[in-house]
């Protein structure tokens, strides 16, 4: 699994360190540095409004990449499966969505 994530932002940075503590096998990629083939088609304003991941060979966006993400930490894993259900999963996907917007704005002079 590759995780894409905007490591100019202090928020993203700060939770994908976290998750590099619990799951140091990932490949981290920060966007405001590097990028590679999976991602290549995103444009910069979709690339860095979205938290990405390469898993099973499918690029993965947004709030779902979260879930798979939660799904391989011991402690989140019922958290996943909770925001995994119909209806939740639309009101996380709309609270991402939110979540992102904000901070893609706030992060956007350093991209």
């Amino acid at each position: 699994m590759k995780v894409y994530y905007n490591g100019s932002c202090n928020i993203c940075n700060a939770e994908i360190n976290h998750y590099k503590k619990k799951l140091p096998k990932i490949n981290y990629i920060d966007i405001s540095k590097n990028r590679d083939e999976n991602i290549s088609h995103l444009t910069k304003d979709k690339l860095f409004r979205r938290i990405h991941i390469f898993y099973q060979g499918r690029l993965i966006s947004g709030s779902d990449s979260f879930l798979i993400i939660w799904s391989k930490l011991k402690y989140w894993k019922i958290l996943s499966k909770i925001l995994g259900l119909p209806l939740l999963r639309q009101v996380w996907f709309l609270i991402y969505e939110v979540a992102a917007i904000i901070l893609y704005y706030k992060n956007k002079s350093k991209i």
